[in-house]
């Protein structure tokens, strides 16, 4: 045999080693389950010690909720995240998320839907990266039998097409924007320039419907983004806090309607909890919130068809001008939730005209979900704004029940919701000029 000859043969049976150690097989039975801590997420971990993956939620095929929305039917959306994450995090098998009776989707939800399946997929990809044998589980979803849910589906890819659409409908897609907690000078660009693409999403939205936004709406939708985005880094624990947005174009009467969602979620305490957190360096903030909790617990002890957690009253008084869990180290503090709720109640006014596009805006924190429309909106009393969510507009009396809720199932966070409606011949009346 040549020389040459001997060459190709040791190169022919280094190839067949080489293919032979690169071949990786499945892993076995049990060992994703007990997956090393290093490969989690901080996200995983921190959903993990708020009680989010347990082996009773393990489930194959996992049925979304008829109404998957936080605002209506929050506890029955949170135990669906807790079965998708224990699911896939606590078993070997591949998981089916089942839309088929889904009749729509809130944003929030989508969002926060996409976050956690993001997280899920980098673990698998860090799992087989440090690995020798690899997990092929995966995540497979059934469309609904609802067009509008589909449509909420594609946006954010999970089906790859919508069968039916009609002439002249679309959509814009923010995309999930991540911002940190934690303070220095380039998370602070990064703030800024999530503030910008925001923005630009609102103004892409309006363009729509032939509007946009001039130089003084642009500086005051700045202003506001950037309250609301310093409000979610106060209140994580979480490293990250996160900002998506869809609208979606309809036709109607021949003219556009354009429907901008908004979501803006960080993972940490309550409102209510971070509020009484700081209790002892707020001592006359909490003497002022205190009286107006005196005043409706004597109320509800009057009327026993009506009764609210203190969590939720309080959430309710965090939102009034001027309280703040950090008004000790700032006296300015206490106006960025409330100039965001009065903005865009204002920008989606178009829902006075037809009730059919009421906007909403809905803050879900811990276990307390606040709803705000034009019927229960902020209001100027003795030259400061309230939101008192009664048709009184009297933060002494007791809010409605429909716009103040409790839930059983815990949220680890605050989840803001936009939901307005924007239309053409409307615009020039609520944009500032």
């Amino acid at each position: 045999m040549t020389k040459e000859r001997l060459i190709e043969k040791k190169i022919y049976l280094e190839r067949r080693k080489a293919q032979k150690r690169n071949k990786r097989e499945s892993a076995a039975k049990g060992v994703f389950p007990r997956m090393n801590i290093f490969v989690f997420t901080s996200l995983i971990i921190f959903l993990k010690k708020k009680g989010f993956i347990s082996k009773e939620y393990i489930n194959k095929s996992i049925i979304v909720p008829r109404h998957f929305s936080f605002e209506n039917n929050s506890d029955d959306s949170i135990t669906f995240f807790k079965i998708i994450l224990s699911s896939y995090l606590l078993s070997d098998d591949s998981i089916l998320i089942d839309f088929s009776d889904c009749e729509y989707i809130d944003i929030p939800n989508a969002m926060f839907l996409d976050i956690i399946i993001k997280e899920l997929n980098f673990i698998k990809y860090s799992y087989n990266l440090k690995f020798y044998n690899c997990v092929k589980k995966g995540i497979r979803y059934k469309e609904s039998k609802y067009t509008k849910t589909n449509k909420c589906l594609y946006v954010f890819k999970l089906i790859k097409e919508v069968k039916e659409a009609n002439k002249g409908e679309g959509f814009l897609y923010l995309g999930l924007k991540k911002g940190w907690a934690k303070r220095t000078s380039y998370k602070e660009n990064n703030k800024g320039a999530i503030c910008k693409e925001v923005r630009g999403f609102i103004n892409s939205s309006l363009r729509e419907s032939n509007a946009v936004l001039n130089a003084t709406g642009e500086n005051i939708i700045d202003k506001l983004l950037s309250e609301i985005f310093n409000n979610a880094e106060d209140h994580s624990i979480h490293n990250e806090w996160y900002v998506n947005g869809v609208s979606y174009k309809e036709i109607v009467n021949g003219e556009p309607i354009i429907e901008l969602n908004l979501g803006i979620l960080n993972l940490g305490f309550s409102i209510s909890e971070g509020f009484f957190q700081t209790k002892e360096k707020n001592k006359e903030m909490i003497e002022d919130t205190e009286r107006w909790y005196v005043k409706h617990h004597e109320l509800m002890k009057k009327n026993n068809n009506i009764c609210f957690a203190k969590e939720d009253l309080y959430t309710l008084y965090c939102l009034q001008e001027g309280i703040s869990r950090l008004k000790y180290e700032d006296e300015s503090r206490g106006r960025g939730t409330m100039n965001f709720l009065r903005a865009f109640i204002t920008l989606g006014a178009f829902g006075k005209k037809n009730p059919q596009y009421k906007p909403h805006l809905n803050i879900i924190s811990g276990r307390t979900i606040i709803n705000c429309d034009n019927e229960r909106g902020p209001y100027k009393k003795n030259k400061s704004f309230f939101l008192s969510l009664n048709h009184e507009n009297d933060i002494s009396i007791l809010p409605d029940q429909k716009y103040l809720k409790h839930i059983y199932q815990y949220f680890p966070g605050t989840f803001l919701e936009v939901k307005i409606y924007l239309n053409k011949t409307y615009f020039k009346e609520v944009l500032p000029q």
